[in-house]
Order: C-alpha cells, then structure tokens, then sequence
C-alpha cells in the first residue's frame, strides 16, 4: 500500500468518545436588537454555515426550523441524505452520514442518543418559546447564531470511529461549511500526526474553516486535555447563574443547597423524616452508591436514603431507593467533584449535594442518634444569588498540554454545565422536548456559536484571527467580581481556565488579533522534533525540517498567549505580531503583570495604526530573576493587555505563562 501513488499513512483507528435558553444572556448577547448588540452587529450569524461532527440529528425538532431564514449561501455544495420526503430546509441545510452498522450498511444521519441535536440547538438553533423540562429553566430556547445554517455529518453512535469522524471532517470541507464544531475526540491525547481530529481539522484550517473542539471531560486532573492542537480552539466547561434548587434542612436547622430537576407536587417538604445511610450500616460495600440490588436488607421505608455518587447513574440510584420504599434521596458528590452539582431528573423527591455540604452532613450523621431533614423545592434561581458563577466544572480537563507543553491549553471556557437544549424525546411529556445536559460537549458548540457571529460580522477574517478575538476578549471574574474559581472553590489557574470566559460581545470588536497563516504552522510543527513524514502526514505535502525551513520554538508561533520555560539565569525574547481591526489612527499602550519572579519587558511599549489591518510587531523579553526570590509554586501566571487610547476601550488580553526549571 506504501507504494501507491498518494500513499501518506496507515494505521489501525480508534474509538473516540462523544463529550457529553439562559446562556445567550450569560454570555453578553441582549434579549432584544439593540443597536450595539453583538446579534445586532453580526446579524445572529446570518451566511454562516455551522458543520456539526456529532451523531445525528432530529430534523423535525422545532429548533431546526426554518422560519424567516433564508436560503443556502451559493457556496454551499451539500446535500440532504434522509431517507423519504424531504427532510432539510433552510436551518438544516444537509445531513449525512459516515458510520456503517452490519445490518443497514451507511447509517442514517437520524440519531438514537440526540447528543447532536443537542450541541446543534445549542450552536444555531432557532427561538422556541416555552422550552423547558418539568417546568424549570423555563424561557425561549435560542442557539447562540440562531440565523447561522447547520449541517450535520454523523460520525457517532455510542461512540465515534476514528475513520468515521475523519470522513465527516473532510465531506463538511468539501461542502463548503464556514465553522466545524467537534463534540468528541480520542480517549488520551496523541501526538497531532496519529490523532485523526488534529489532521482533518488542519485541512480545514487551510480551507479558512473555523474549528471548535471540546477539551474532553477527564478533568480534574492535570494535562488531561485532548483536541489540543493549537490551529484548533480548545473548549472547556463552566457554570451557568442559573441553579435548580432543593434544600436540605436538617434537623439542626442547619440548610444545604443542592439542586434537582424534579420538582415533587405530593411531597411533604415541611414533615421532617428520618436519614439513613447505608454506608454506616456495614451490610455491603455497593449500598453506599445505593447499586442495584443493595438496598433489599437495609431499613429505608419511608427514610431520607443518603447515595454517593459513583458508577451508579442518579437515575438508577434512586430507583433502587424507591423500589425498597424510601421516601426521598440525597446524593453526594465524590471529592474530584467539589462544588459542582447538577441538576438530574431523579424517579422520587432528591437533592444532590456539593462534597463540602456532604460533608457537614456526615458530621451531623455523627453527632445525633436520630437523624432527621426535609427537602424542600425552590425551582429555578437566576442570578448572583443562586451560586458563584462561572465556576470552572469539575469534569472539565485541564492543562498543560502533552502534545505540545509550550502552547498554553485549554484556550477557553464557556457554558457546560445543565445546559438546556433540543432532544429528540421528551423526559416530561412535553410537546417539545427538550432536556439539561453537561459536559465540554455543550460548551464547544457555545462557542463555535460565537465564532459564526464573528465570521458573520467579518467575512474576512482567518481562522486564527477569530480564534484571537475570543481569547484576547476573554474574563477571568465571576459576577461576583472575584476571581473565576475551581469546583474546589479556589481561584482557578491558566490550566483550568486558558484565556478566561468567553464575551460574545467583546469579541466582536476584539481592537487588535494576532493571525497565523496556516504554513506558519509548519516551523512550529518541525520545532516540536516531528520528522519530515509526520509533518507531511498533518500539511499534506513535502517539507524539508532540515533545509529550507527553521525550525521555531513553541513559544515563538504567534498565538495570543505566553508559554516560556526558564532555567536559572535565562532571558528569552519573543516576537508577536498583531493586526489592527480597530479603528484607523489608534494608539495602544501595554501594560504587563509580570509572573512571580520574572521581569517581563515589552518594546515597543506603545503602538501607534494608521489604517485598518495595518500591522505592528513588538518583543517580549522574559528575565528569570534571583534564585533568591521566594516564589510560592514552579509555574508563575501573569499577562500583557495592550489598552485603546480613547473612547474606543479596546483590551487585548495576552496571558503569561512561566515554568521555572
């Protein structure tokens, strides 16, 4: 096979796995048209085409209406490959698939799981009024680039076939797709030739294709982020202001928040009942998680059953508590898990509670003979005063990179966590069925929602300069103006967080980007110590690493982040180019706060544009100080902003980031 004529490689694939009506709010966009809305300015996406790698989609789901949207863009060369009548419209421009079953052959692009109708909705889906589930997080379900067309190429059942998913990328080039959204990838990271998302995303990349990949749901542990390319953007999960409540009282009077998106009507929430943990009984390891059949030989008549979480699903954990005749459930989140809670459609009256409020439990377990609590059901909170939020996810993985340390992962985080979006049945017997997910898989089409408002409002920007926009516009506060914090409640790293928190709005208008041709890619590519064959396998052409071609650094690749390692006595300087989108005749001026231990120098410090994409380079010279200084950790986070002079207020955020060797 290695002789043919157009050979590049063979190897046996992978399975990948899939990353499983508040948020446009959240994340900036106005309720309404407003004249300096971020809808307003990029038409919500009109003209853009949004590829969905994913599993299906239910084409009849009221989110992919085609009311009021108008007809494909010329360049659009898909096709629709339903079975029947005609099944796509002006919304749902084409759907395909690429997995084979051994009994249809070529699957339908309908699907069975409804993980791809969701992460649609959640990009482009159009307003539906009245989406909710069980009557909570009621409100107008809209995507974040409700006029963007969609097309969905189904790479996935249960789970994704690497070959599957690399077909896809290339059929939704092919059609003429402006951004690809990816929900999915390989179960560890692989270095980018042997990783089938890195290599078909990169030829989209060279297309002009915008490319959003969740950051995958190992979190949180260290360097679990996969889809860590950098010609791709990362996507990691937060909270929402937005909570579901159910709150134990116990009976100390003492209250813990939990939430539960099944909200009992002939629950006595007043009537205090007695607690039973199963775990303190010794009867059998499995009935702390409450599994299946563990429960049969312990008292929980009419009790509160505690269940930790484990690899029981909720739903089954408090099926078997009601089929053994408790009362009402209180599941405990494990340790990893911290502060982040989610809001399940349980079988009976239940709270999941938060490690910290498991463990006030616990004490209070200890110091009574007769535990008692009620549960009582608030519904749904919005606002400051629900819960800290955004709040990192605890699922969400983190950084640094494997694959390629010296690019700072994951680049973004945005909404994951109980996000409400279109399903394919409904859970509530409601006419349109919707449902609450979590995962890196809902905060990626987020943002590949964002990117299409971008390329909506400017046609002619690179992918990288997008890419840019986002994260140099990003936050690092929460509404509570601290900062963005953990599920273990402390202030979240740049291997957390990335950038920060997209701003739909800020960026938009993002003043400066630094943009990457895609053949920039190549020194970075050769610097990594790929050989000549690996680096062919991603471009796609000869290239010679040895001649012709110098080798760059990670950290000299013009990405919008700093990620520098420094031996003792080091100073390294870099090179960044950005490229005015602002305003002719602007002026910036830098300011840095510099890593713990480094002093940080930036020439020049000022930049001064005349014209639009105009563009400007400056240096940064990164000085290890005095072993002598104290520094609290072997990674040191800072950044540079370049600020507008004038009424423009531009704020070009750079993070820093330092390891000391």
């Amino acid at each position: 096979m290695e002789q043919k004529e157009g050979f590049i490689s063979a190897r046996v694939q992978r399975s990948f796995s899939l990353h499983t009506t508040l948020t446009p709010k959240f994340l900036g966009l106005p309720r309404r048209p407003t004249k300096l809305g971020a809808w307003n300015a990029s038409n919500y996406g009109e003209g853009v085409i949004i590829g969905m790698i994913d599993s299906g989609i239910k084409y009849d789901h009221a989110s992919f209406s085609d009311k009021d949207m108008p007809p494909p863009p010329a360049k659009w060369r898909g096709r629709c490959a339903f079975n029947g009548k005609q099944t796509c419209n002006n919304k749902l421009l084409g759907a395909r698939s690429f997995v084979s079953t051994a009994d249809r052959g070529t699957d339908l692009p309908w699907e069975e799981i409804y993980h791809g109708s969701h992460t649609s909705g959640i990009a482009a889906g159009c307003p539906v009024d009245g989406a909710n589930v069980f009557g909570q997080a009621n409100g107008t379900a809209t995507g974040i680039a409700p006029r963007a067309h969609l097309a969905m190429y189904k790479a996935c059942g249960d789970f994704c076939d690497e070959g599957d998913a690399l077909a896809a990328i290339d059929a939704a080039i092919d059609d003429g797709v402006d951004v690809l959204s990816i929900s999915l990838g390989p179960p560890r990271p692989f270095p980018f030739y042997n990783d089938g998302v890195a290599l078909g995303t990169f030829r989209a990349i060279q297309k002009g294709i915008f490319v959003s990949c969740s950051a995958g749901n190992a979190g949180p542990w260290a360097s679990t982020v996969i889809n860590d390319a950098p010609w791709m953007l990362t996507v990691g999960a937060s909270t929402i202001d937005r909570e579901v409540r159910a709150t134990v009282k116990l009976g100390n009077n003492v209250e813990l928040h939990g939430q539960s998106l099944f909200l009992p009507k002939d629950f006595h929430s007043q009537q205090p009942l007695p607690i039973v943990d199963p775990a303190a009984t010794g009867k059998n390891e499995s009935a702390a998680f409450c599994a299946k059949g563990s429960l049969k030989n312990i008292d929980v008549e009419g009790k509160i059953v505690i269940c930790q979480i484990g690899s029981e699903g909720t739903e089954d954990m408090g099926q078997e508590v009601k089929n053994n005749g408790g009362a009402a459930m209180i599941v405990l989140n494990y340790q990893p898990g911290g502060y982040t809670t989610f809001a399940y459609a349980h079988v009976l009256p239940a709270s999941y509670l938060s490690y910290r409020d498991g463990l006030v439990l616990k004490d209070y377990l200890s110091s009574t003979q007769s535990p008692t609590a009620t549960i009582s059901f608030q519904g749904t909170l919005i606002g400051k005063s629900s819960q800290t939020a955004p709040r990192i996810a605890s699922f969400s993985a983190r950084g640094p990179s494997l694959q390629s340390p010296g690019i700072l992962k994951p680049d973004i985080i945005g909404p994951g966590v109980d996000i409400l979006s279109a399903w394919g049945v409904s859970i509530d017997n409601a006419t349109k069925p919707f449902k609450i997910e979590s995962g890196t898989s809902m905060s990626c089409p987020h943002l590949s929602g964002v990117a299409a408002l971008i390329k909506s409002a400017h046609p002619d920007w690179s992918p990288a300069a997008i890419k840019s926009a986002i994260m140099t516009t990003a936050y690092t506060f929460d509404l509570n103006n601290n900062p963005i914090s953990t599920e273990k409640n402390v202030s979240a790293t740049v291997f957390d967080m990335g950038s920060g928190h997209v701003d739909a709005s800020r960026a938009l208008h993002p003043g400066l980007v630094y943009d990457i041709e895609p053949d920039d890619y190549i020194p970075y590519l050769c610097g990594l110590g790929y050989s000549e064959q690996q680096v062919r396998f991603i471009v796609q052409r000869k290239v010679n690493c040895s001649r012709g071609i110098t080798s760059k650094p990670e950290a000299e690749l013009n990405y919008p982040t700093f990620f520098v390692t420094l031996y003792t006595g080091d100073q390294m300087t870099y090179t960044r180019t950005v490229t005015n989108v602002g305003r002719p005749f602007s002026t910036y001026f830098s300011k840095v706060s510099s890593p713990e231990g480094v002093a940080v120098e930036v020439v020049p410090s000022v930049m001064r544009f005349k014209e639009v994409k105009e563009k400007a380079s400056y240096t940064v010279t990164f000085t290890r100080l005095d072993d002598n200084v104290t520094r609290s950790s072997n990674v040191g986070q800072g950044s540079l902003v370049w600020y507008s002079i004038g009424d423009d207020g531009y704020k070009v955020l750079s993070t820093i980031v330092v390891v000391f060797v």
